[in-house]
Formats: C-alpha cells, sequence, structure tokens
C-alpha cells in the first residue's frame, strides 16, 4: 500500500467553533454551552470546548528548545525516562541503610532522606556521622541522594554537606533548603555557596509548592507560592553575586500529583510555563533556564482504612506526574496514612515506577499532552491565574512573609475544608472512605513502632530550629470520616435496621444506598428483607435491638405508609427513624429525624447516624 491513510475528511468544510457553538444551543434548548463546563476549585474553567482559539500561543517550541516550556530535553532517557526517587522515614540510621540499599538494588535511582531528629516521622540522624552511616556503602558517584527535613533544613543541609565533601565525586541530589528564605537567608544562601563548590549538580534549594497542596491548597495556590518561592530566591542569589542562571540551577521545584490525571498534566505544564515568564524577567536563556521538576504522588487523597486503594491512587498520580513533564517522581508508600513505610510498601511504589517505564511506555514520549487543545488552554489558563497568586504573594512581602501571614494561611485553610466539603457531596469522593466503604477491608501492615533514639554527642539538633517557621501543616481528606468510623468500629453498636416498603425491586436501591452511607459512619446494616406490610415490617425492628432505622422504598410508597410506618418505629422503640431520599418524598407530618441521598452531606450524614446509635462523634 502506498497510501495507508484514508482522507476522510476530504470533501467537507474545516469545523469552527462558531458552527459547534451554534449546534450545542440547539442541543442545549435556549441554554448556552457555557453549562456544559465543569470549574476547577480556582474557578478556571474546563471547557466546554477545547479549541485552538482558547489560547493565544502559536506552535509550541519542541521539547528540549528554549523557552523549555515542554521540558528540559527533546527525548527522554531510554532506560531512565525519569528520576526514580525513593523516600525513607526508618527512624534507626543502621536500619534505614539497609532500606535504603534494598531500594537501590530494587530499581530506585535516587534517594530522599526524610530527617527527624525526634525518629516520630522520619530518619534519627543528628551528627555527620549518624548520617554517613545512613548512606554507608550507597554510590553516590551514581545515586544522588536528597532530604527534606521541614523546619530542621539548615541544620540537617549542614550535615549533608560535611558527608558529601568527603566524597571523590557525587552524581547530584538536593540539600532540601527552603527556598522561602525567611530570616536565616544569608545563612541559607551561604550554604548553596558551599553545595555549588562540592558539585553544581548538587541543588540547594526545593521550591516547595506540594506543602501547600497537602495542606488543602488549591493548584494555583500551589503553583503560586512554588513561583513565588523560587522567585524570592533567585533575587536573594543575585543580590549575593550570584549569576541568576547558576542561581534557577540550584532550585528544584516540586510539586504534587494527584487523580485528576488531566488538571495535574496541566498544573505541571503551568509550572513550566509560569518558570519561563521568570527567567525572561532574569534574562536566562540558556540551558540554565529550564526548570528541574520534582513530582510526588498526593498524600492528601490517601485512605487510612482501606489502604490498598491507595495503589490505585499512586498509579494514576504518577501516570499523570510522568505525562506532565516530571524530571524525577517520588511515588508515597500506600500505608503513608497508617505509619511508617514498609520493606513491602517500597517495593510496590518502585514497582509502579517500573510499571510506569516499562509496561505502559509513559516514557517515549516527552510532553505527550503538546498540542492537545485540552492541556494548552487548561495550562494556559492555570499559568495565567498562577502568576496573579505569584504576585499577589510577593505583595505580601514573598514566599517568606506569606508563611507568617495569618491571612494566607487562613486562605489555605478555607480551600482545605471545601475540599472535605466536596467529598462530602458527593463531588470529589474518595473511594473506600467516602464513598462504596469495605467494612471488613484487607489488613496492611505498618509500622507505628516506638523508636527513641540513643544519646548522640555532637548533636546538630540542639534546642529549636535555626529558622523554626513551619510550612501549613498537611491534610488528608479521610481524616474526618475516619475518625468517625474509628469510634463507631470500637463501640460496636447494633446495626441499623432497614425499614422496606414494598417488593425488592422497589427498595433494592435505595436499600443498597443506605447501606452505603451508613458504611461511612463504619455502621453495617441488617438485611433488606421483604415485609408482607408496614406492621410486619415494625415486628421485624422490634426483634432488631437496633437504635435506628431507615425507611427504604419508593416515593409512591413513602407518600402512602411513611408518615404511620415513622410514627410505629418510634413507638416501637427506634431511637431516631430515617428516610432514605429526599424529605420532600415523605408527608411533612411524619416523624423522619434526617434523609439522606446523593445531594446530602456524608459527613454529618456520619456524625448523626453514630449518634443516633449512641456514638459520641
Amino acid at each position: 500500500m502506498k497510501n495507508p491513510i484514508t482522507p476522510f475528511a476530504d470533501g467537507f468544510a474545516p469545523a469552527s467553533a462558531d458552527a459547534w457553538e451554534e449546534l450545542a444551543q440547539k442541543a442545549l434548548a435556549g441554554k448556552t454551552p457555557e453549562t456544559l463546563a465543569r470549574h476547577t476549585r480556582d474557578n478556571i474553567a474546563r471547557g466546554p470546548l477545547f479549541a485552538p482559539h482558547n489560547t493565544a500561543q502559536g506552535d509550541p517550541a519542541l521539547p528540549g528548545a528554549a523557552p523549555f516550556t515542554r521540558g528540559r530535553a527533546l527525548a527522554r532517557d531510554a532506560y531512565l525516562p525519569w528520576a526514580m526517587r525513593q523516600a525513607h522515614d526508618t527512624p534507626g540510621p543502621r536500619e534505614a541503610n539497609g532500606a535504603i540499599l534494598a531500594d537501590l538494588a530494587g530499581g530506585a535511582s535516587e534517594i530522599t532522606l526524610e530527617i527527624d531528629p525526634s525518629g516520630k516521622a522520619g530518619i534519627a540522624a543528628r551528627t555527620p556521622d549518624e548520617l554517613e552511616s545512613v548512606l554507608r556503602d550507597v554510590m553516590l558517584d551514581l545515586a544522588p541522594v536528597h532530604v527534606r527535613a521541614g523546619i530542621w533544613d539548615i541544620e540537617v543541609a549542614g550535615m549533608l554537606l560535611a558527608v558529601l565533601k568527603s566524597c571523590r565525586a557525587i552524581a547530584g541530589g538536593g540539600l532540601g533548603l527552603s527556598a522561602a528564605l525567611g530570616e536565616q537567608a544569608g545563612k541559607r544562601i551561604a550554604l548553596a555557596a558551599e553545595a555549588r563548590a562540592v558539585s553544581p549538580a548538587l541543588r540547594a534549594f526545593r521550591a516547595d509548592g506540594r506543602a501547600v497542596f497537602e495542606a488543602g491548597g488549591t493548584e494555583v495556590q500551589e503553583l503560586g507560592f512554588a513561583a513565588a518561592s523560587a522567585a524570592e530566591t533567585i533575587e536573594h542569589l543575585v543580590a549575593s553575586g550570584w549569576d541568576a542562571g547558576d542561581a534557577a540551577a540550584t532550585i528544584e521545584v516540586e510539586l504534587a500529583a494527584d487523580t485528576d490525571i488531566h488538571l495535574t498534566i496541566a498544573k505541571l505544564r503551568a509550572m513550566r510555563l509560569v518558570w519561563a515568564q521568570i527567567m525572561d524577567a532574569w534574562a536566562v536563556t540558556d540551558d540554565r533556564a529550564a526548570l528541574y521538576l520534582h513530582v510526588t504522588t498526593a498524600e492528601r487523597g490517601l485512605s487510612g482504612v482501606d489502604p490498598w486503594t491507595n495503589l490505585v491512587r499512586a498509579a494514576c498520580a504518577g501516570f499523570a506526574g510522568t505525562a506532565g513533564g516530571a524530571d524525577a517522581l517520588t511515588i508515597t508508600p500506600m500505608t503513608r496514612p497508617l505509619g511508617r513505610s514498609t520493606a513491602f510498601s517500597r517495593r510496590l511504589a518502585r514497582n509502579l515506577h517500573i510499571l510506569l517505564a516499562e509496561e505502559t511506555h509513559a516514557g517515549l514520549v516527552n510532553d505527550p499532552a503538546g498540542g492537545s487543545y485540552l492541556h494548552e488552554t487548561l495550562s494556559h489558563r492555570l499559568a495565567e491565574a498562577a502568576w496573579s497568586e505569584m504576585q499577589r504573594i510577593i505583595g505580601l512581602g514573598g514566599a517568606s512573609a506569606a508563611l507568617r501571614s495569618d491571612a494566607w494561611r487562613t486562605d489555605i485553610e478555607k480551600a482545605a475544608n471545601g475540599l472535605i466539603d466536596l467529598a462530602a457531596k458527593g463531588k470529589e469522593p474518595v473511594t473506600g472512605v467516602t464513598a462504596y466503604p469495605d467494612l471488613d477491608p484487607r489488613t496492611l501492615k505498618s509500622d507505628n513502632t516506638a523508636y527513641a533514639p540513643p544519646a548522640a554527642e555532637g548533636s546538630a539538633f540542639s534546642g529549636t530550629p535555626v529558622d523554626a517557621v513551619p510550612l501549613p501543616a498537611a491534610m488528608r481528606i479521610a481524616a474526618p470520616f475516619e475518625a468517625i468510623r474509628a469510634k463507631v468500629e470500637a463501640a460496636a453498636p447494633k446495626p441499623v435496621f432497614l425499614a422496606t416498603l414494598g417488593s425488592l425491586s422497589e427498595f433494592n436501591a435505595r436499600a443498597g444506598f443506605a447501606t452505603n452511607r451508613l458504611g461511612v459512619a463504619g455502621l453495617r446494616t441488617l438485611p433488606a428483607t421483604v415485609y408482607e406490610g408496614p406492621q410486619a415490617c415494625v415486628d421485624g425492628f422490634k426483634t432488631s435491638g437496633s437504635a435506628l432505622a431507615v425507611i427504604c422504598g419508593t416515593d409512591a410508597a413513602y407518600a402512602e405508609h411513611a408518615a404511620g410506618l415513622a410514627g410505629a418505629l418510634k413507638s416501637a422503640g427506634a431511637k431516631a427513624v430515617w428516610l432514605a431520599g429526599q424529605r420532600g418524598s415523605a408527608p411533612a407530618d411524619a416523624a423522619i429525624d434526617h434523609a439522606i441521598h446523593l445531594r446530602s452531606d456524608a459527613l454529618e450524614d456520619a456524625r448523626l447516624a453514630a449518634r443516633a446509635t449512641g456514638v459520641d462523634a
């Protein structure tokens, strides 16, 4: 075949946005096409139509070409398409060393050391000698090492430099210094200068947008903070005598990836657009203008009661990270909501890297979303909003000042509360927690062993941290739901009685919904049974021992029987009688205490259900 492509479009007039809008308005019977659009939490439109006219950009540059908005290189490495980074939090230095060596042997290419001098939330490495024992036999000329230490970033960066100075060669890595420089800008910049002397491949600063996302922030808040942090660092470094290109090259930007694949891809691409504008402002045009982007799969959407579902979340988020152009990717272990990572959870995280690279071939194309009208449009809309957010933060005095700003932190808290509200109302459900809860989930071993670090002479951690302004506290969407469920499961109340009306086909849908909605609170229901009539249903309740009864049936059955059945159930001893369906479907005088339905608040439903069964939640 000389021409295997059949030109099916020949003879048809080119499609236009106006023609589509005309057809859409006919189909919508008078409504505007804008009613088809969804919106992000930042009120950025996702639709209604993605087409070339949505963005003013012409043909984008190829990946690897200035201004590097599509990635650092034209093509990814065939064998290691992205840096496969693994985080470690095993508290004992010797045990951590064994875990690190196992991960590197199992496929990880880089390591992040999560340091906590107490050993509660990370490795208890408090001196250069202890840190050296953590890295014993690690080939630092092949495996870059990064550190994450929160408010102890200055102390830990100093320890890592002390270890790296004794190495003949290192492959790179990162000191993890906060790019929100704060009052200790001078100390952080001095450490960055030392790092550059050790190796230009060693990145000193982390512009941590991910922390804002994990605190419940929106995509624009995350991007804006990361950009403002990076801009603040570059400005201070240049003022200290650094070349702007060298300043940019010593910064790593970290963002989160979650299960909203398309929005995550657009967000990561938007970060490159914003970064390109920052580089343009500093007239950096060579390879140093290319953003180095580290992506970590988000923790805030993980489940603690059904952790196996976290594997699906990690796979979706990991794919979004790779398709969005992550230079380095960290897969969060599925046990993170339960405690420390385990050898098993880290192995599965490594395997997801390998699955993405070798089974989905996600690394064969750099910026696969480039040219997609959906992703190009959403990327530019996010970038424009993020640039405005960055300017707002700069107006507060910069990222450091924002961290100390009650108003800025309040904005993040509002966004976090909004996330929980979306989950409660079913718009952003957490499977296994707020939707389709499994009351008998398969158990998963976690590590919550108490660890008391031995005394250490010459500890770098004495008194308070040099700079003790923390990033916003992380949240987890499932946490308030799981807290109610834990109290209910500990109290083990009697199952809820399903007061059914009519035949199985008539009540089954609402009975199933009630079972799932009550399961959010950890409450079990008795099997839905067909009764000969309302009185038989009441007789069944009398023998159940239940405190809560939920009436399930059709709207027609509710109109005829709900009032009488509710009163009879109350007379038979029910502490509360609920309705599965809209309250308006039953007579107004019916003794209905609460109605559950697709639009009711699942968190409030769980609280009320717990209280109705005698559990203080």
